[in-house]
């Protein structure tokens, strides 16, 4: 009995964490989204600039323009600039 109890609970919060993996998946899917609308309608874009544009915080930004260069959908313009490439246009 003390088992079912134990593996119900593990369940639960097993549950739990994917929930909020799945919340956070979607919230980085919408601020990579955001991002790259940003973007497309003016390049290249700072950080700073980008931030303040989508009234995220610079941090925010920064991991997900790195997440984004990492996948290819934007590149840099040197001096922390970004650009959208044809790949990020793409995923709009």
């Amino acid at each position: 009995m003390r088992e079912e109890r134990s593996s119900g609970a593990m369940r639960e919060g097993s549950d739990a964490s994917s929930s909020a993996r799945d919340v956070m998946s979607e919230l980085t899917r919408e601020t990579e989204r955001e991002i790259l609308e940003i973007l497309i309608a003016e390049s290249p874009l700072g950080v700073m600039e980008i931030a303040k544009t989508a009234e995220r915080h610079p941090i925010t930004v920064d991991q997900t323009c790195a997440r984004l260069h990492e996948k290819g959908y934007i590149h840099s313009r040197g001096r922390g600039r970004y650009e959208v490439t044809e790949n990020g246009v793409r995923q709009i």
